[in-house]
This record gives structure tokens, sequence and C-alpha cells, in this order.
């Protein structure tokens, strides 16, 4: 019997041997065929050593082929000529992205993704935690800077749909013995790169998250705490006058549309704006004044803007007709309220006048002041309320009329564009 086992043991053992080489055949061969299938691609590399700040030019450059897939490098010459490298390149190594600058304004690779004219700058988010979690490099946010004092806080966005180009995955403390707080980086316009710099290390900085297709933006604005549990009452009409709008505009006499913007002014906006006015008419305080024709007011505000020099604390658009005044209004009760009442009226040879009536009254130690002015504008296309308050003691005035907004080196001014109602 064990003479009969030896034989088979041999034969299996001779049919192991047969298969594994069988299989070692096979699967070297078909290896082999999928190593020699592998699509090739075509990158750039360096005709020669390439120094930091060199501008790519076609001879610098070659064409090479690699087998598989190869990410972050470039497989056109076009794609790379004129680019400036940043990071020493040696002679035929692979040219990748990190390794020049970026000359697309969009473009979120190489160089860090900031192409000219912009800057990526970092900042603390502090009171932000939720949104941390939902940002992606490319995301849109608004930027929120929140100070506080002893006596109150105040909130201001300072930038809006600025683009996410990092989230830093380890936060850093705020200072000694406080909390880590996440680490963004953003890309702003190089003018608001001191702005976002300055409200890192001065203010707690917020982050709103935006839609990706939401590129909006409006007037950038302080609120104070004092806002949120006040009502603003900055604008707004009578009762009579609010059944009026009720009405068709068009079925009134010579309907007037009004476009009434609060302004905060710095000292040199005011100066701007005056330059472009015509004589101004009024009492000691109050001035009506119209702009001189072909200044185009909308531009001018916006342009003070976009400087920081100006801010539109209110805006409304009103309807008036003859017979049918129209007002603004800012404050609440009696103590402290501002009123500019437009009333359009035909004069004696058929032409439409706008009357123009500005009034404020609040109370001082020494008792109830008030100041009131009234004239009569021909065509008067855009115009100019200001003089409503004399001195920087009037900023608390300012303050209980709009007390979402910060009055520090500022005055206030009322804009009027109007136009006929087709």
């Amino acid at each position: 019997m064990k003479r009969n086992i030896v034989p088979l043991l041999g034969i299996a053992f001779v049919v192991a041997i047969v298969s594994t080489g069988i299989f070692y055949g096979l699967f070297a061969g078909k290896l082999k065929s999928s190593v020699g299938e592998m699509p090739g691609q075509s990158i750039l590399v360096a005709a020669r050593n390439l120094d930091p700040g060199t501008v790519v030019q076609p001879t610098d450059v070659r064409v090479s082929e690699v087998k598989g897939i190869f990410k972050g490098g470039f497989s056109k010459p076009e794609e790379l000529v004129g680019a400036t490298i940043v990071h020493a390149v040696q002679q035929n190594e692979p040219i990748l992205q990190d390794r020049v600058a970026s000359r697309d304004g969009k473009s979120g690779q190489g160089a860090g993704g900031v192409p000219s004219g912009m800057r990526a700058v970092s900042i603390r988010v502090g009171e932000s935690s939720g949104v941390i979690g939902l940002l992606r490099p490319g995301t849109k946010v608004d930027v929120q800077a929140v100070s506080h004092s002893n006596t109150t806080s105040e909130l201001r966005t300072i930038l809006q749909n600025v683009e996410v180009l990092a989230v830093s995955p380890q936060p850093e403390p705020l200072g000694v013995n406080q909390p880590a707080v996440p680490v963004v980086t953003v890309l702003t316009r190089a003018q608001d790169a001191d702005l976002i710099a300055l409200a890192d290390s001065g203010a707690r900085i917020r982050l709103a998250l935006r839609n990706p297709l939401d590129d909006g933006t409006l007037p950038r604005r302080s609120m104070a705490l004092a806002a949120v549990f006040t009502s603003n009452g900055s604008a707004d009409v009578s009762a009579p006058q609010r059944g009026a709008l009720q009405q068709r505009p068009e079925v009134w006499d010579h309907p007037l549309r009004l476009h009434v913007r609060a302004l905060g002014v710095s000292t040199s906006a005011w100066r701007e704006l005056a330059s472009k006015l015509t004589g101004a008419g009024g009492n000691d305080s109050l001035s009506v004044a119209a702009f001189r024709a072909g200044t185009d007011a909308d531009q001018l505000v916006s342009a003070l803007e976009q400087k920081q020099e100006l801010e539109t604390v209110s805006s409304w658009r009103l309807t008036a007709g003859v017979g049918r005044p129209i007002s603004y209004r800012a404050g609440t009760g009696t103590a402290c309220r501002l009123q500019v009442q437009f009333s359009p009226e035909i004069d004696s040879s058929g032409k439409l006048n706008l009357r123009v009536n500005p009034e404020i009254s609040f109370q001082r130690a020494q008792g109830k002041e008030k100041r009131q002015y009234a004239t009569n504008l021909g065509d008067p296309g855009a115009f100019l309320v200001s003089g409503l308050l004399k001195d920087q003691g009037d900023r608390k005035v300012l303050e209980r009329l709009y007390p979402e907004h910060s009055w520090g080196g500022r005055e206030l001014v009322i804009l009027v564009t109007s136009g006929r109602r087709q």
C-alpha cells in the first residue's frame, strides 16, 4: 500500500509544478500586455535650467511623453509660454503649475492663485464656526467686522462677494490664553487688502456665505447694537399720503418720481459734492442746491462710496404729484425728527416746479430747537439738501435719527434725484 502512494505523490508534485508554470506564464503575459496598452500623455519639461523670474519662451520647453496619468503639469507650449517661473526647474524636469505665476484672473492654480492686481489675505474667523465647515476654495463670502466696546457693539460689512482661496485645517490662537480660531485665506483687490488686515487685527471677523450665482452688492454701512432693538423709522409718509400711494400714479396730475438718499459724508466727500453744485439757497443753516448741468450725481456718489468717503444710510423711492405732496422722514416722536417735504406745483406760466421744505427739530438742554427752510426748484433734476446740523455736538442727534450707523467724522446730507413718470 505504501509503495502505491509514493508514485501518486510524485505525479501530484509534477502536476503542481506544471500548473504553476502555466498560471505564471498567463499572468505575466497579461500584465505585460496591460502595461504595453497604457496610454501615453504629453507633458512639458524644461529644455534647460530655468531660474526664478524667467519668462518662459518657446525654446525653454519641450514636449515629452509619460505613461499613465500625470497631474499638475502642462501639455501644450502655448499654455506655458509667457508665464514666469517662481521656483527653479532643472533641465528635463516636468514644469508643474505651482512652479509658475498664475496669469488667469479666476485661476486657483499656480503661485497661490493670486492674479495681477489682487492680494491673498488670511483672516482669523472667530465667530463663524458653522460657516467654516461649508467653505471650499472658490466659494464666495461677505466679510463682516464686529467691534466691541464697554458701551456698545458695532458691525460693518467691509467686503462683499470675495473668493475663498483656502481654509486652514489648523486653527490659530487669537492671543495669549485665548482659544484657537480657524484661518481663512480670501482673494481681495489690492486697495482692500489694508482694510481687511486692519479689521483682522482690531476687530472680530465674521463670514456670510453667498450663493455662488449671487454677485450683487449693497451699500456698506455700520450698524450699532441699538439698531437691533429700535425701529429705524428712516422714511415714512403720512396716513393720507399712504392712501394716495395706493392709487395709480399715472392718473395723478404731473406725477414726479423721487429717489431720496440720506448720505453720511466725510469732509473731503462734502467738498467734492459742493464743487458740483450751483449757488445754494438757504438760511444760516439749511440749504438746497441743484447740481450743475452735466453732473452725473449717481456716478459721483458711487465713486465716493468706492473710496469709503460716503455711506448711504437710507434710500427710498417716492412718487409725488400736484396736490399730492410726499415727505421723507427720519426719527420717531417729537423729541428728534427730520422731515423733507416735496410738493410739485404748476406756476402761472404752466411750468412744473418742485417746492422743497426741509425741517429738523430736536431737544437740547436749553429747550427744543427747530430749523426749517422752503424753496422752489424749476426742473430740479438732482439736488442736495445740506446744513441740517451745524457742528459735531449735533452728532447725538444723528445717532438718534439713524441709530444703526456710526457718525464719527461725518455729516448728513440728503441727495434727491427726480424725473417725470412716464
